[in-house]
């Protein structure tokens, strides 16, 4: 399997911490490891999640940013709070991430944790927060397949 996919359901201890779940700890990279072995980088996701990189997405977002325009001021403004978020974590033998006190208000975590797989990186949402994005979002699951399937991707070739 490539990519992070799938919706788990895990619980956080009195410390902060939560097991990845398995399958997502056997995603393996193009080396053959397992993507969620060393430095991660944990940082506030949008939508009122937390985001969870691997090491090689990571520095395909630093290689983003570093093209972008600082003189423009939302783009200042939003690598602030993104960077300033962030920390590296690091699994330990269970395959636990601990996750800072900030991060945990940031996202208005409790005890009972959703993990969702987005191909490149983890998603990690209080479930009733992602239960009311859901419902909040303009539109059906169907609605956004079609608007989407309207914008030009250059990195694709069309048929």
């Amino acid at each position: 399997m490539t990519g992070f996919v799938g919706r788990y359901q895990t619980t956080m201890d009195g410390k902060g911490r939560f097991a990845l779940p398995a399958r997502l700890r056997a995603v393996k990279g193009p080396d053959g490891e397992s993507l969620l072995t060393g430095s991660l980088v944990l940082t506030k996701g949008l939508e009122g999640c937390l985001t969870l990189y691997p090491e090689a997405e990571w520095a395909e977002i630093q290689r983003r940013f570093a093209s972008l325009n600082f003189t423009q001021r939302d783009f200042r403004y939003f690598s602030r709070r993104f960077y300033s978020s962030a920390g590296a974590v690091e699994p330990d033998r269970s395959g636990r991430i601990l996750i800072p006190g900030h991060l945990i208000s940031e996202a208005a975590l409790k005890k009972d944790l959703l993990v969702i797989g987005v191909d490149r990186w983890l998603e990690i949402w209080d479930p009733q927060r992602y239960e009311y994005y859901l419902e909040q979002f303009a539109g059906s699951y169907e609605d956004v397949a079609e608007r989407l399937s309207s914008v030009h991707d250059p990195g694709r070739e069309r048929e």
